[in-house]
């Protein structure tokens, strides 16, 4: 098992290379390579990592049905090895993928529940993803305030923790951060008329 779980992991952080430098092709072969050497070894807590990156992939590619039945194999997986952490990050991801999907009402049922599991276990680095997910959820119920401030929150909580976000969430950041821009410039071009 220890050469599976080496070249797994190996595998897994090769793919995560890949996703920060915009090759998702390459990033979704050697996940899928990183599965094959797990099934190989017929040890289902090796996919772990290979089918949280295959749903991350999914997701950046706007397959939303793969990434959902991805990650909630990703979050079934990471219940079975008792790693309730991992867990409520899957969580957050296919919050996204419900949002997405205009799933809004599961959306907020699952950001709720992991923004909860972050403050009563202590999970910091789970902080600014929590935060990010209420700021979208703040601007999709027309609170554009609220979303600002809150933006400005997961900006000062990564700068506290010296942490930078996945890609998925990092290009959620960005896209949220030119819709506010256009809505106040709006709002804005709106006052001088």
């Amino acid at each position: 098992m220890g050469d599976a779980a080496g070249e797994v992991d190996a595998l897994c952080m090769l793919a995560r290379v890949a996703v920060r430098g915009g090759d998702l092709a390459g990033c979704r072969e050697l996940a899928l390579e990183a599965l094959e050497v797990a099934h190989r070894d017929g040890d289902s807590a090796l996919e772990q990592e290979p089918v949280h990156v295959l749903a991350a992939v999914a997701r950046m590619r706007g397959e939303l049905e793969e990434a959902r039945e991805l990650f909630a194999r990703s979050i079934a997986l990471r219940e079975e090895a008792g790693l309730a952490d991992l867990v409520a990050w899957e969580q957050l991801n296919l919050g996204y993928v419900e949002l997405e999907s205009g799933d809004v009402d599961r959306a907020r049922e699952l950001f709720d529940g992991v923004r909860r599991y972050a403050g009563e276990h202590g999970v910091g680095d789970l902080v600014p993803y929590g935060v990010l997910a209420s700021a979208v959820l703040a601007e999709r119920d027309g609170d554009t305030a609220g979303a600002v401030r809150l933006l400005a929150e997961v900006e000062r909580a990564l700068r506290e923790r010296g942490q930078v976000l996945d890609p998925d969430d990092a290009e959620v950041r960005e896209a949220l951060r030119a819709r506010l821009v256009t809505t106040l410039g709006e709002g804005e071009r709106g006052k001088e008329s």
